[in-house]
Order: structure tokens, then sequence, then C-alpha cells
């Protein structure tokens, strides 16, 4: 959904990439495993605040693609190893909040399961499209849930102790985005059997 506003983001992230115009843009990928982990560490030890603003710092998930761009460097790997490397992010951020006993492993691994099928999907029907198809439908898209969980975040953070129901604001949060990211898996799949 999110996804329409990715050339007005690109465009203000410009300043910030043109200092990294000669880095290697597998080299920025690669710097995006570190946020990530900085995070999960972060969320263990209750430093909200450091946590939130690393999570600001996976931005650079859209720094390599503008620096290739700019390089003229955008390759078939390059794209590869952005995938591989959100798909490591998302299971640390979402794991994170499991480890440290803030949401219950039912819940967080069912999110986790969620958000590797709706990227599967979309891997999988474009490779039997032969790449003819861009298959990012749904309204449920990594943008919209690293958003929620970032909100997420801040809510738990100044009401840690609130409970909707018999769930805190975090759990609250996974469980919205648990329903959403079905929805998003079953409109994939939906799409895919229209198309292929």
């Amino acid at each position: 959904m999110l996804g329409v506003l990715k050339p007005i983001a690109e465009k203000s992230l410009r300043p910030i990439a043109y200092p990294l115009r000669k880095v290697n843009p597998n080299f920025i990928t690669l710097l995006g495993l570190v946020f990530p982990v900085l995070f999960f560490v972060l969320v263990q030890h209750k430093m909200y605040a450091l946590a939130l603003a690393v999570f600001i710092c996976n931005i650079v998930d859209m720094l390599d693609g503008i620096v290739a761009r700019s390089q003229n460097k955008v390759t078939a790997f390059g794209g590869f190893l952005d995938s591989t490397v959100d798909r490591f992010a998302d299971f640390t951020i979402i794991v994170a909040f499991g480890f440290a006993g803030i949401v219950g492993w039912n819940i967080a691994l069912t999110l986790v399961l969620l958000t590797y099928l709706i990227s599967y999907i979309r891997s999988r029907t474009e490779l039997a499209a032969k790449n003819k198809l861009v298959a990012n439908v749904g309204i449920m898209e990594r943008t919209e849930r690293l958003i929620a969980i970032f909100i997420g975040l801040v809510l738990y953070a100044i009401w840690p102790h609130v409970l909707l129901g018999s769930q805190n604001i975090m759990s609250c949060t996974f469980l919205i985005l648990i329903v959403l990211s079905a929805i998003t898996v079953g409109q994939r799949v939906v799409f895919a059997y229209k198309k292929l």
C-alpha cells in the first residue's frame, strides 16, 4: 500500500545517499544486518528509546538501491542480497519481542510465518510468471509492518503495563499485524491464481 510513496521517500534520501556514491551498494546492504541485531539487544535490555532510534536506521535498506542506481550498478545479485538481508531483519526484529518476554512466542512465531509467506508468495508468483508480473499486492507489505511495529513499540514504551483484554499493547500490535498479514497472504494467493 505505502509502496506508492517509495519514489517520494527515495527522492528525500538522495542527499544522504550522495556521500555514499562511491561505496559498493552490496556493502551498504550488508550494513543493514547491524541495525536489527542492535535493535534485538536493546529490546532485551528494555532500552526502548535507543531501540527506536536504531530502528529508524533501518532506512539504510533504501540507500543501497539509490546508490546502486546512481552508479549504474543494479545487479540481480544485489537484489537477491537485499531480499535476503530483509528476511534476516524481519526475523530478528519480530523475535526480539519473544525473547524479551514482551510478546508470547505463539504470537511472535505466527507473525514470522505470515511475514515469510507474504515474501515467498510474491517471489514464487513472479518466478512462475517469468518476471512478467509484479506481485506486490495486499494491504500489509514490509513498510506497513515496520511502521506498525515502530508505533507499537512507542506506545508500549510509554504504557508498558496497559492491557487490552489480557494482552499488552505490543501483543495487540502483533495480533493486528497477524490478521492483516493473513489477509495479505490470501490476496496474493488469489492474485497468483488469477494471473498464472
